[in-house]
C-alpha cells in the first residue's frame, strides 16, 4: 500500500510490499508524534542488511511552522555515513482512515473507477482534499464468491503535503508515502513468514491500530483512539528510552494506577477486536499476538495480556530475519530503541524486497 510515489498518486497496489520492485538500498522514515524514526536497509546476496540507524526526538511544530527549521533533518544525517538524499516516509494517526468494503468481484481497473466516482459514499471528507489507495484481498470475501473484501485508505492531503514539503525544504525527496498498517504487515510477512494468523496490536501515542494477518495478508484492520487524553503525558517520561530523556519518572502509587487503567483498556480492545472478528471468520489466531509501539513497553504488559487471552504474545522484533551488524547490536541507543523501529523497517523493507 503505497499511496504516494514522486508526488503522485499512483494506482500502486499489487500487493502488501507495493510496486516498487527490488532496490540495493532504501532508506524507511518514521515520523511520530514524539520521535522520528529513521532505518537504513541494504539489500544483499544472503538477504536485508540494517546499515544504519536514527531516532531522534522530534519538535511538535516541526511540521506545522511556515517557517521550517531543518534541524532534526541535520541531526539525523550528523549520525549516518549515508547520504539521505530520498527516503520513504509513513503517515499513520487520525488524519489517516482505513475502511473495510465488500464489493461485487471486478477488475483493479472497474474498481478504481467506481471508487472514483463514488469515493463520497464510503467517507464524509471532501474527494478533493484526501489521498486515496485500494488494496485488494487475494482471498474472495468468504460469505459469497460474488463479492470481494477491499480495504481503502484515505489520507488528508494537507496532512501529507506538508510532510512531504517539510523535508523537501531540507534537500531530501520523498520518494513514496507508505501507511503506518501496510508498513507494519510488511515488517510481519518479513521476519515470521505468511503461514499462519497473527494478530498485531500497535499501541502508540495516538492511539491502538490492530490489524489481523492471515496468511500473510491484511484480514481484519481496526484503529481506535483512547478514553482518556492523560495517557501520555504519563507513557511519554516512563516508557521514552533513557538517552532521549534527561531523567526517568518514578512511579508512585498514583502513576501505577493509571498504568493499570491504561493495560485495562488495551485489554478491552483487543478482546473486541477478537471478538469482531471471529464474527465475520471461521480463523482462529494461531500464532499469537504481536505488540509494538512506543507504548507497547508498558510493565508487565506482555504476561498480563498472555494470561488474559491465554494465548502467546510476544513484542514484535523487527530485526528477526535482518542483519545486524555487531557493532550496531552493541550499540546501547539501538539496544533500547530497537522496538521502536517497527513502522520504519516496515517502509524501509517495501523499497529493498521484491514482490513474491
Amino acid at each position: 500500500m503505497t499511496i504516494i510515489r514522486g508526488h503522485r498518486w499512483q494506482r500502486m497496489v499489487r500487493s502488501v510490499r507495493g510496486l516498487l520492485g527490488h532496490e540495493p538500498q532504501t532508506i524507511g522514515v518514521d515520523v511520530g508524534s514524539c520521535l522520528m524514526k529513521t532505518v537504513v536497509l541494504q539489500a544483499g546476496r544472503s538477504g536485508v542488511l540494517l546499515q544504519e540507524f536514527s531516532i531522534q526526538p522530534l519538535v511538535e511544530t516541526s511540521f506545522q511552522d511556515e517557517q521550517l527549521d531543518c534541524g532534526f533533518v541535520e541531526a539525523i544525517r550528523k549520525n549516518m555515513t549515508v547520504p539521505m538524499q530520498t527516503v520513504g516516509m509513513a503517515v499513520s494517526g487520525p488524519s489517516v482512515f482505513i475502511k473495510s468494503l465488500i464489493l461485487p468481484v471486478m477488475t483493479e481497473g472497474d474498481l478504481r473507477e467506481h471508487l472514483s466516482l463514488e469515493l463520497d459514499r464510503y467517507m464524509a471528507l471532501d474527494v478533493q482534499d484526501v489521498f486515496w489507495d485500494v488494496y485488494l484481498r487475494k482471498s474472495v470475501h468468504e460469505a459469497t464468491a460474488e463479492q470481494q473484501e477491499y480495504f481503502l485508505v484515505v489520507a488528508k492531503k494537507e496532512y501529507v503535503e506538508r510532510r512531504v514539503d517539510v523535508f523537501h525544504r531540507c534537500g531530501v525527496t520523498v520518494r513514496f508515502v507508505d501507511v503506518d498498517a501496510f508498513a507494519l504487515i510488511n515488517v510481519v510477512t518479513h521476519n515470521y513468514g505468511n503461514e499462519g494468523s497473527w494478530l498485531l496490536t500497535h499501541i502508540g501515542p495516538s492511539g491502538i491500530l490492530m490489524v489481523i494477518i492471515v496468511e500473510g495478508e491484511p484480514a481484519y484492520i481496526r484503529k481506535v483512539s483512547y478514553e482518556m487524553e492523560w495517557y501520555g503525558d504519563l507513557l511519554d517520561q516512563v516508557l521514552m528510552p533513557q538517552p532521549l530523556l534527561e531523567s526517568k519518572k518514578k512511579l508512585g502509587v498514583s502513576e501505577t494506577l493509571l498504568l493499570e487503567r491504561f493495560s485495562q483498556e488495551v485489554r478491552e480492545h483487543i478482546a473486541q477486536t477478537l471478538e469482531s472478528f471471529s464474527d465475520i471468520s471461521t480463523k482462529v489466531i494461531d500464532g499469537g499476538i504481536l505488540l509494538s509501539g512506543g507504548y507497547a513497553g508498558v510493565p508487565d504488559m506482555v504476561s498480563q495480556l498472555s494470561n488474559f487471552f491465554e494465548m502467546p504474545v510476544n513484542l514484535v522484533n523487527p530485526f528477526k530475519r535482518i542483519a545486524v551488524p555487531q557493532t550496531i547490536q552493541q550499540d546501547p541507543d539501538f539496544q533500547q530503541t530497537a522496538s521502536l523501529m517497527s513502522v520504519a523497517v516496515g517502509v524501509a523493507l517495501r523499497g529493498v524486497v521484491a514482490d513474491d
